[in-house]
This record gives C-alpha cells, structure tokens and sequence, in this order.
C-alpha cells in the first residue's frame, strides 16, 4: 500500500501522523511518500479558494507529480494542508481514474465532507456533529512497555499559551522541590520551542547547582520511556499524553488556567479520574503553604491511543 504524507512542518502534527503509520506498518506493507508544504496563512486562504473553485494552486497540478506512483491512500494533520490533500485527491481521480483515500488526522476547517476518513481526538467532538470519524483521547503517541529506569527522572517545560499562567517564578521553585525530593535521580529537563529564553536561562543557572540536574536539547524520545517519573507543564497536552504512553509516573505542574477551555477540561478529566498525578499546595497557616506530590493511581495503565486507533482504521478502510 503506497500512502502519501503532507507534512506541515509542525512537530506535534508530524509526530502523531507518524506514530500511527508506524502502527499501520507492524501489520501492513506500506510505502510512505512525503511531502513538506509549509505554507503561511495567504498561501493557505488560497488553496481553499483555488480548491472550492475547482482551480490549481500551481502550473503543473500537484497531482501530476504523483501520478503512477500509485497513492492508495493521503494523510495529513494541521489546518494548512487539508486543501493540498484534497486537491491532489481530486487531481488524480479526475485526470487519471485513480481513487485515492484522503484522511485527515485532526479536524479539517473546511470541506469535512470531503474527507474519506477523519481521526480526531475526543474533546473536539462537538465540531463534528453530522461527520463520521474515528476518535481518540488526547493526542497519539508511540507506545513503550518497556521497565523504567528508577535513577532518572525527566522534566518537560511548555511556555507562554492561551490556556495557563506560565509563571516562571512557580515553575522553578517546583522544579526545586522536585529535584530536592529525589536527589539520587538524575533530572533530564526538556523545553521547547515555546519556552521563553528567560526560562531557559533559568533553569541552566539551576543545573549549576547539582550534577543531578542535566538540561537536554534533544534526546526526548529516548529519555522519556526510561524515566520512573515524568514532571510536565499542563500546556504541553502532547508531551502529556506522549508520557501516559510510557510507564513510569506522570506529574503535572501545578498551574492556573486562564478560562475554561477543552484543553483545560481534558487535563481536568485526567485529574479527576488519578490517570496522572500533580503537585499541589496545602496551606499551613496563612502564607504558608505546604508542598506536596500527590501521585496517579498506582495501577494506571499505558495509553495505547494509537495502538486503537490504527485497529479501527484498517477495519474502517478495510486496509491489508
């Protein structure tokens, strides 16, 4: 099965499209084709304008380039390229008789009904009334079941979103508590490209403190299935549920949200229901509060979103 992927450059859609080819391809024998179509927002009122309007977006037709390759099926994630999919879609069933599938990871803006298959994460559920789709909790990510190593702990950092203060002042002072708690266990502290500079500096000029406290660039991937305990921001919903994919602990910073949002209410659910534990501040006397790690249930299990979601898919399109 030779499958087509529109990449739009944005790690947390790339990742996820990935993991579930990955999952696709322990079961069925695909060829990926990949195309990076980073875009900016007039390029992309565009395309949906040439594609309701039944024009091309170039001179040769994105299509002709694709033709005798055999696309079976195109996938995607993120609104920027939803009208290249369809279009290429389009493309090939008009000029050359070739049905491909288009599906989309995520929920399209536009032309939902065009779409073969949409894959959506359950709190956007309600933007799909009258659409069929397949959903999922939170977001995909690869599975390990792999034994923990209880020597290392890791630490992700968000940044500034429209969802929770990121104090920075709150964060570290927690990223203080933690590492003083667990001071046998190596710290791995990731950030990303959110994290404001002033962060980052502050948490080097924390690694200068302990050799236990080791501020990574790269190597997440790696890190994350080893470590026993897993603190992350509440904005980080990928790396959340990248974690809940892991064994270990998973660990949410204690934060205040803005306004109540799906975000918000997806991170509250995980709460509500021990699927992930936090810290959290019990007040002493007043003005002085008590800092304590309240831990998941101890009998959570792995997320395997993706594992699922790749069943249902092959059942849905009944690929093989």
């Amino acid at each position: 099965m030779n499958i087509l992927w529109i990449k739009d450059g944005k790690l947390g859609h790339e990742k996820q499209v990935k993991v579930l080819l990955d999952e696709l391809s322990k079961t069925i024998d695909i060829k990926v084709y990949e195309e990076e179509y980073i875009i900016g927002s007039f390029q992309r009122i565009t395309d949906i304008y040439n594609y309701a309007t039944n024009q091309s977006t170039v001179l040769v037709p994105p299509h002709v380039k694709y033709h005798k390759k055999n696309i079976h099926l195109i996938i995607g994630a993120g609104s920027n390229i939803h009208a290249r999919i369809l279009q290429i879609k389009r493309g090939l069933k008009h000029e050359f008789d070739e049905e491909v599938l288009a599906v989309s990871l995520l929920v399209p803006s536009f032309f939902k009904q065009h779409f073969d298959l949409i894959c959506a994460p359950k709190h956007d559920q309600h933007k799909l009334s009258g659409h069929e789709a397949i959903y999922f909790e939170g977001s995909l990510a690869k599975v390990s079941i792999d034994a923990v190593d209880e020597s290392i702990g890791l630490i992700a950092i968000g940044g500034k979103n429209q969802h929770y203060l990121f104090n920075i002042k709150k964060i570290i002072e927690q990223i203080e508590f933690v590492t003083s708690i667990y001071p046998n266990k190596a710290w791995y502290i990731f950030s990303s490209r959110r994290t404001p500079h002033k962060m980052i500096q502050a948490i080097k000029k924390l690694a200068q403190t302990s050799k236990k406290i080791i501020v990574s660039e790269d190597g997440f991937d790696e890190i994350l299935p080893k470590a026993s305990i897993k603190i992350i921001t509440q904005d980080s919903m990928n790396m959340v549920y990248e974690s809940l994919s892991t064994k270990g602990s998973t660990i949410l910073f204690n934060m205040k949200y803005l306004r109540k949002n799906k975000v918000i209410n997806q991170m509250n659910e995980l709460l509500h229901n021990k699927q992930v534990g936090y810290i959290g501040y019990n007040q002493m006397v007043k003005g002085l509060n008590k800092t304590k790690i309240h831990m998941q249930n101890p009998h959570h299990e792995v997320f395997a979103e993706v594992e699922k979601l790749a069943y249902k898919i092959k059942n849905k399109l009944n690929l093989s």
